[in-house]
């Protein structure tokens, strides 16, 4: 089987799945209010109500804030942005009543997110971009936090899956609006285009740390692929990004032995969902390895008492409702003889 040298590195989560919920936080154009990452609850520790809140407020303010935008910029990019918010975010809504029945849901916003709105209605032009885009990047880095804890830790199940769903485009999100800002705050413009630029504002170009919820894409190659019965149907080959740096889909590893005979099959990379969690890997490998699968990786076997929110990349992947027999009939994928 012919394999390319690896696409390329992740350098953020712009991963595609349902749509999602943003919890925004206020503050000024290019200068966000210290300590602003406190505000929100601790995501590991947040209650299914404080989720609730937190998530309705969130999405009705992405709503109302971004049919503002629509109505007051003319910036194509933060117009583009905003569409995506208001479709993303009247879809999300419906799947959250569905998922929080049972639970009280705000109809109205907060005075925080209020406070926020009425910030934007005041502000015009140039003033009204950088507070709308710094409020959308502050509000997603938060977001990412709380879905991805409630995710983890959440003890409402429907609310639990409907965090798990989200998480992907939240990251997605993110992604897209720290390019925005990057071009409308100019965070990302060289002390050559502004000579006096300090030596810190200039570092601002740079990354120096992972930040939660990005992952390596080395890490996701070789990664074990299971359905929805904990079966092993495969593992990742390649991940496939466009020239932007989406990720567009995966390459999977179908049947064969040690690389023999294997074939490819490609699919989008929404259609796959991801566990941090190795808690019943070896109750999986024990399963599926009378069937003859290989044993899951070394990675998939870690100590019970790992802490899976510490780690940067997924544990494995998972392609619900598909059999190693559907992928072994699937169409398979060939790689461009280009370069």
């Amino acid at each position: 089987m012919s394999r390319k040298q690896f696409v390329g590195y992740l350098v953020a989560a712009t991963f595609v799945a349902t749509p999602a919920l943003a919890q925004t936080g206020a503050a000024p154009a290019g200068n966000p209010p210290a300590g602003a990452a406190a505000t929100a609850t601790p995501a590991s520790n947040v209650s299914t109500a404080d989720f609730v809140k937190q998530a309705a407020n969130s999405n009705m303010f992405e709503i109302q804030s971004s049919e503002l935008a629509l109505d007051k910029t003319q910036d194509s990019r933060v117009r583009d942005f905003a569409q995506r918010m208001v479709q993303d975010h009247t879809q999300a809504g419906d799947k959250m009543k569905a998922a929080a029945q049972g639970q009280a849901i705000p109809t109205s916003l907060d005075q925080e997110h209020a406070q926020m709105l009425q910030q934007l209605q005041q502000a015009s032009g140039n003033d009204f971009n950088r507070s709308y885009v710094q409020m959308q990047f502050d509000g997603h880095q938060k977001a990412v936090a709380l879905f991805d804890g409630y995710a983890q830790s959440g003890d409402n199940p429907q609310l639990k899956q409907f965090a798990q769903q989200t998480v992907p485009t939240l990251r997605e999100h993110l992604q897209m609006i720290t390019r925005i800002r990057s071009e409308v705050i100019g965070a990302g413009r060289t002390a050559q285009a502004e000579p006096g630029r300090t030596a810190q504002q200039t570092d601002q170009q740079f990354m120096t740390q992972e930040q939660p919820g990005v992952w390596r894409a080395s890490k996701l190659k070789g990664m074990n692929v299971y359905n929805a019965n904990n079966e092993k149907i495969g593992d990742i080959n390649e991940v496939l990004i466009d020239r932007e740096g989406k990720v567009e889909g995966v390459v999977i590893g179908v049947g064969g032995f040690l690389g023999m005979g294997e074939r490819d099959v490609a699919v989008p990379f929404n259609a796959l969902q991801w566990s941090m969690s190795d808690s019943d890997d070896r109750a999986r490998t024990n399963r599926t390895g009378a069937a003859g699968d290989t044993t899951a990786s070394t990675a998939q076997t870690r100590s019970a008492g790992s802490n899976d929110q510490n780690r940067t990349a997924p544990d494995h992947a998972i392609l619900a409702n598909a059999t190693k027999d559907q992928l072994k009939n699937a169409p398979e994928f060939r790689y461009s003889n280009s370069r």
